[in-house]
């Protein structure tokens, strides 16, 4: 029945794959679903595996499958830690017309053609779970177990490849303009701890958010706290157009990380000054909490010589991110 779901109760507290699998030996065994699954899986991939996964389970049993079910032959298959992994793979499907999401958790084939489905999947593109642990061992300890979308890991290996060439400011520029928001004749300011500042010359406001992802990545890539407005004198300009088509398209990234719980908002408010040491005549930019007793200085950004890129002197920090089309 349709509410049985593919999978069965587990019974005696204990589960198998063939108790897990309800598919019985009438259509296929249960075994052989998962090897094949497994084959599958290592040669084409979560999203192909899962669409044959759901064909199998409509042929012979006529009825759609539940994310919960999904989830488990995934992980059967592919020993994933997450449903969010499942939930992205039948999105990609879901996109192409491969599956149809019916409401309530309940999926069904869309298409049923194994030709017309190898012609809508990047098997160039795929990577097993297995592969993408590998890679993220290899580039950092962070990423293990973890997801990555794609367009980001390739952000990060490519500014890993300039700071290994000795060009630290210009992977802080690409950094700037797709991990985080800073507009194109925008400037990040400076790292401190897991709180990214930076300026955009556009609105002339100062930003602040908060990353403990990012502040990872920096750290991994040799990028400390301090000021970091110096990447304003080598642009990654070319490298995000290459990558991305435009500065504006680049920034879609940050969304997308953001949707993925990568940002939070700092409590409270905030604001900020840029005021002139009279003793050595050097520029800071001051950042303040407001509190009860009125304003704390929180951190104090050290002068370059290269200057702050900003062009007003003191206001409000804005924490809140709004996204707005096009911007």
């Amino acid at each position: 029945m349709v509410r049985d779901g593919v999978y069965g109760r587990v019974q005696g507290g204990k589960s198998s794959v063939e108790d897990s699998l309800g598919v019985r030996a009438r259509t296929r065994a249960t075994a052989d679903l998962v090897e094949e699954g497994r084959r599958l899986y290592r040669e084409r991939g979560p999203s192909y595996t899962i669409w044959w996964f759901l064909k199998e389970v409509w042929l012979r049993r006529r009825h759609p499958v539940k994310l919960e079910d999904i989830y488990r032959f995934h992980q059967l298959i592919a020993g994933v830690r997450s449903k969010n992994a499942t939930v992205k793979a039948l999105k990609r499907l879901e996109l192409y017309g491969l599956v149809r999401n019916l409401g309530d958790g309940w999926y069904r084939p869309e298409v049923l053609d194994n030709t017309l489905v190898e012609g809508s999947i990047d098997f160039a593109r795929v990577r097993t779970r297995d592969q993408v642990l590998v890679r993220r061992a290899e580039s950092s300890r962070l990423y293990t177990g973890e997801e990555v979308p794609r367009p980001v890991q390739e952000v990060i290996d490519r500014a890993r490849e300039l700071v290994r060439r000795g060009e630290k400011w210009r992977a802080v520029d690409l950094l700037a303009h797709t991990l985080l928001p800073v507009r194109e004749s925008g400037v990040l300011i400076a790292r401190v701890g897991d709180m990214f500042i930076y300026y955009e010359s556009k609105t002339s406001k100062m930003h602040m958010l908060k990353s403990e992802r990012l502040a990872g990545i920096f750290d991994e890539l040799g990028i400390g706290d301090g000021p970091l407005s110096l990447h304003r004198t080598q642009e990654a300009s070319g490298i995000v157009r290459r990558m991305f088509g435009s500065h504006d398209s680049a920034r879609r990234l940050h969304y997308l990380l953001k949707e993925l719980g990568w940002f939070s908002e700092p409590e409270g408010h905030y604001f900020w000054r840029l005021w002139e040491d009279p003793a050595s005549g050097l520029s800071y930019i001051s950042i303040y909490k407001k509190s009860s007793g009125g304003l704390e200085e929180v951190t104090r950004v050290p002068p370059i010589e290269e200057g702050m890129y900003v062009s007003t002197r003191g206001g409000a920090v804005v924490t809140r991110e709004h996204r707005q089309r096009g911007k």
